[in-house]
């Protein structure tokens, strides 16, 4: 970027919030409690319009939710030269669950042998129209719309530009599925973690390309996010989609992140017991191993020493020797507790409350370390004297308390469901151990714009 050039500025709307992202190391990450895909009037964009005024932020690209812009596509067992926009809202109307219309689909043709393959995206109008009005009301240009799967398919195809499956999660439970071939989208599907709609997928596959086990990339299986988007120069908490607007240029070489060996190995959803079965042989075979090397130290210490040994004594006698027995602990030890896993694409926002820089940065910098790959760092909009964990019911404050450092013992409360983050750490503290009862908040790094609308 070149200096004094003001940073690219991406957004992602979603219906619980709109994530702002800048092309910066710091400061690059945060949220309003907005929805812009409904509608929204001049005095719940207020406090939007003046975070982008006062920033002079007027050129965007955004990122498109899938459930908005569907992709399909569909086979003519034949070979066809042109459609009219009508026929493929036939083909189309039953793939979404909203209405449609010549307008709302673009579509493009692929002849193969003697069939032909429409591959389609189809908008809903509706919520289109509806953002494109709200981000006209903020006084901001668009320069470009990508949907999640093209922006996710435009950067991987710089790794596997073959065809494949990539399972991109888009909540805690669920995946956005993305059929691919040479870098081009053929299928959007966002289904549950475990999978029961895999083999339908497969299908497709396979109607599309005669391939009935084409390659599958899963997160932290056959990929990592933030390792790709280390190796494209960028700060590690950026969501992998924001490289087709931010990355420019090859990726650097790197370790393999990418485990090619396995991507073959078709994907079922881990199971615990499944995990235990697999351990028994190997359990097994320790304690056969280690009772027979327990009887051969036995055997050595205890047995007499044969009357050959007598000839290195004077008189030619045997000698034995008594071993007393050595007193053994039968007490066992106490396990050590194990401690619960955390899902670590969660996201996280950590809050500064003290007058004090850098400790958000460090708080972050323990958390990349720990595996989190979304985290948000910031200023509290009120100042604190205590440190804090707020998780929501499905994510334990405790790891949190025992892994963070000047945590241990910090309070905890419980997150609304609502919120756009599954753990908020509010730092109250000087994490050298000084107090800092009497700072005051720099400007807050966090805002968030009223009323929200909802569904």
């Amino acid at each position: 970027m070149a200096l004094f050039s003001k940073p690219k500025v991406a957004l992602w709307p979603k219906a619980d919030g709109l994530d702002i992202y800048f092309n910066q190391d710091e400061n690059n990450h945060l949220s309003f409690e907005i929805d812009l895909w409904q509608f929204q009037n001049e005095d719940s964009l207020k406090n939007l319009a003046d975070f982008f005024k006062k920033r002079k932020v007027t050129d965007i690209h955004v990122l498109l939710d899938d459930k908005y812009v569907v992709t399909k596509t569909f086979i003519y067992d034949s070979v066809v030269n042109h459609l009219n926009p009508e026929d493929v809202v036939t083909l189309a109307k039953d793939s979404v669950d909203f209405p449609i219309s010549p307008e709302s689909v673009t579509f493009d043709l692929q002849s193969q042998d003697n069939r032909t393959l429409v591959r389609t995206s189809i908008f809903n109008q509706e919520k289109f129209h509806l953002l494109r009005d709200n981000l006209s009301k903020l006084g901001l240009n668009v320069l470009e719309y990508k949907t999640v799967s093209e922006a996710v398919i435009n950067v991987f195809s710089q790794i596997d530009n073959g065809q494949y499956f990539f399972f991109y999660p888009s909540s805690t439970t669920e995946y956005l599925a993305v059929l691919a071939e040479k870098g081009e989208v053929y299928l959007t599907s966002t289904i549950k973690k475990t999978l029961p709609e895999l083999k339908k997928l497969l299908n497709y596959a396979g109607a599309y390309f005669g391939n009935k086990e084409p390659l599958q990339y899963l997160p932290n299986e056959n990929y990592r996010e933030n390792e790709i988007v280390t190796r494209f120069q960028k700060p590690s908490d950026f969501p992998l989609p924001l490289l087709a607007f931010f990355a420019g240029g090859k990726i650097k070489p790197a370790p393999a992140i990418i485990k090619t060996e396995t991507v073959n190995t078709p994907f079922t959803p881990p199971m615990e017991e499944n995990n235990k079965k697999n351990l028994l042989p190997i359990i097994a075979v320790f304690l056969v191993t280690l009772i027979a090397a327990s009887l051969i130290v036995w055997y050595v210490l205890n047995h007499n020493k044969s009357p050959e040994d007598g000839l290195n004594n004077p008189g030619g006698e045997t000698q034995t020797e008594e071993i007393s027995p050595v007193p053994t602990d039968t007490q066992i030890e106490t396990p050590t507790p194990t401690q619960a896993e955390v899902d670590k694409n969660i996201k996280i926002q950590v809050l500064n409350g003290t007058e004090i820089n850098g400790q958000a940065a460090t708080i972050k910098g323990e958390l990349v370390k720990l595996g989190f790959t979304s985290i948000a760092t910031g200023n509290s909009s009120s100042p604190a004297t205590a440190n804090k964990i707020s998780t929501k019911a499905s994510v334990p404050a405790s790891y949190f308390a025992a892994n963070l450092t000047s945590f241990q013992g910090a309070d905890t409360d419980q997150l609304a469901t609502s919120s756009s983050y599954d753990v908020v750490i509010l730092i109250g503290t000087n994490l050298s151990g000084t107090s800092t009862a009497t700072a005051t908040p720099t400007k807050t790094g966090t805002t968030s714009a009223t009323p929200t609308v909802k569904h």
